[in-house]
């Protein structure tokens, strides 16, 4: 009710962390709703886990086959790719390979669906905390 209360230029994209299932996202476009908000406020996903990672083209696959869901988001659609759960839980290399698996996976569905994607690096681990300038961090991954 206190997101409702505010106006539209004032927040950006509701983040969900450790969203596993497509009913995660939905769920929340269903709270915004009930509570009245009344402009169409990004829900974006956030895949940070190592299985978050793997199940993100497939969570995104089934949201972006549902009519209703399409008819709200419109042609574009966001997601958050983690960095700092999945090395803590598969390692550093193993995060990186998943990581950029997930986004090539996620690129060809949004492209198969005609949904422009907007990937946001969430900059959390040793690479928020200073272990690294973030743009280095990204361009070390692979292309």
């Amino acid at each position: 009710r206190v997101v409702a209360a505010q106006p539209e230029e004032l927040l950006g994209s509701y983040v969900i962390s450790m969203a596993a299932k497509a009913s995660d996202v939905l769920a929340v476009k269903l709270l915004l709703k009930v509570v009245g908000v009344s402009w169409p406020m990004r829900v974006v996903p956030l895949f940070e886990t190592l299985d978050d990672l793997d199940n993100a083209a497939p969570v995104m696959q089934s949201l972006l086959s549902l009519p209703a869901y399409r008819e709200l988001i419109g042609d574009q659609h966001e997601v958050m790719i983690g960095y700092s759960d999945s090395a803590k839980d598969a390692g550093a290399l193993a995060a990186g390979w998943a990581q950029y698996r997930a986004q090539e996976a996620l690129v060809s569905i949004c492209q198969q669906q005609g949904v422009r994607l907007r990937l946001f690096h969430g900059r959390g681990g040793t690479v928020g905390r200073g272990g690294a300038p973030a743009h280095m961090a990204i361009l070390s991954q692979p292309p």
